[in-house]
């Protein structure tokens, strides 16, 4: 017996599958449209981001070269605006930090980097229909001042850098920012530098000066200006061999004794016979009363420390008598990165540092309010760096200009603003 089977009929069928795709074209079109629509937002917010890193890169580079005027924030702000990022509109965000404040940032606390960030809320166009109405972009930027060829400044209007004697070697520049007739002053001295600029005039009478000063000619102001003062807290204790402050002048001789960073009211004293050394930190020598915060060394003592600030207030001042050992070097990061004797611009007292054939003096001998007296001491640092208001060597002088040690460079800086890679 033959089963026979009902067929449905072709037309029907056909009828059906048209349905079907009509149904799968749609959500495809669907998919498609949605998919056309987020590809347009993000081309839309990628160039919404290119445009943003443009304006934060400018900005961070306005930033930085204000760093010695001052007007860092108002700057980088304007900078931004002319770039299309004007803080306070459209949603716009700009932050102008000095230092940098991001957590993890190689630069984070050093004053001599601008960061800037930018950040705005942009509405989405086709991203609204999925619920993201709006996309926030952010852009960072980071510059500082790129380093100075220069090493040796003179930062008073009427003084003079003096050389008597001896000789001068330094691989880097010489500025001297005095206008009188006789800026420059060389008395038998041989002298070698890679320039030097005076602002005023020139004397030399006998040896020998290369290259031949550039007189008459336009000079920059103090260039460590910027480095901030540091603050001056209370008295710290110590007593015997271990120090971390005092709130009277620490006097030593024969013996060995550490210190640790701190407030040394009435200074130190070191009167031979000392072995001495020093934690990385910050130093602060001020008055007690009415004794001078000095640090002062008589006869033969042996100093040592790395990553150290020496920072002199009031009153008192840099008194190296004799032939002491030194191995002294200044930090590597923060703020007061290559900085390793600073005397407060207020504080006019001579500042006398004499070293002998092993001494290190690796860092900045910065004295803007003072005459600074140097005796050797520099040939064994992979760098120095002599800014004062006025300047006096003698005999041997080596200063030396390998900074590598620095990740951020000499912490002198040149006019011109570099973005951070």
């Amino acid at each position: 017996m033959t089963k026979r089977i009902n067929a449905e009929p072709p037309t029907e069928r056909r009828r059906d599958e048209a349905g079907v795709a009509l149904v799968v074209v749609a959500l495809a079109m669907v998919v498609l449209l949605g998919s056309l629509g987020l590809a347009i937002d993000m081309s839309y917010l990628r160039t919404v981001k290119q445009r943003m890193q443009t304006a934060a890169d400018a900005a961070a580079l306005a930033g930085a070269s204000e760093l010695s005027y001052g007007d860092v924030t108002s700057a980088a702000k304007a900078d931004a605006a002319t770039n299309g990022f004007t803080d306070g509109a459209n949603g716009v965000t700009v932050s102008v930090n000095n230092p940098p404040q991001t957590a993890g940032d190689p630069h984070y606390n050093d004053s001599q980097y601008v960061e800037t960030i930018i950040s705005q809320s942009v509405p989405t166009m086709f991203g609204k229909i999925f619920g993201t109405k709006t996309v926030t972009v952010q852009a960072r930027s980071e510059a500082h001042l790129g380093s100075s060829p220069n090493c040796f400044f003179v930062s008073s209007p009427s003084a003079t850098f003096q050389v008597n004697g001896g000789s001068l070697t330094a691989q880097c520049g010489i500025v001297v920012s005095s206008s009188a007739s006789v800026a420059f002053q060389s008395n038998g001295a041989t002298i070698s530098a890679t320039s030097i600029s005076v602002h005023g005039g020139a004397q030399i009478n006998g040896g020998s000066v290369n290259p031949s000063p550039q007189t008459n000619v336009a000079t920059p102001s103090d260039p460590l200006s910027y480095i901030p003062k540091p603050t001056v807290g209370p008295c710290g204790s110590g007593s015997g061999t271990t120090w971390s402050g005092s709130k009277t002048q620490v006097q030593l001789s024969n013996t060995t004794a550490t210190f640790n960073p701190g407030v040394y009211c009435g200074g130190i004293q070191f009167n031979g016979g000392v072995t001495a050394s020093f934690a990385p930190g910050v130093y602060i020598l001020t008055n007690s009363g009415s004794t001078s915060g000095y640090l002062q060394l008589n006869g033969t003592s042996t100093l040592t420390g790395s990553g150290v600030t020496f920072y002199m207030t009031g009153s008192g001042s840099f008194q190296f008598n004799g032939t002491s050992h030194f191995n002294l070097t200044a930090p590597t990061t923060g703020t007061y990165a290559g900085i390793l004797f600073f005397q407060n611009p207020n504080d006019s007292s001579t500042a006398q540092l004499n070293g002998d054939s092993s001494t290190v003096f690796q860092g900045a001998l910065y004295f803007p309010g003072a005459l600074l007296q140097l005796n050797g001491g520099t040939g064994n640092a992979a760098y120095t760096i002599i800014d004062a208001s006025q300047v006096q060597l003698n005999g041997t002088n080596i200063v030396n200009a390998d900074y590598s040690s620095l990740p951020g460079g000499s912490p002198v800086r040149s006019n011109t603003a570099v973005l951070d890679e």
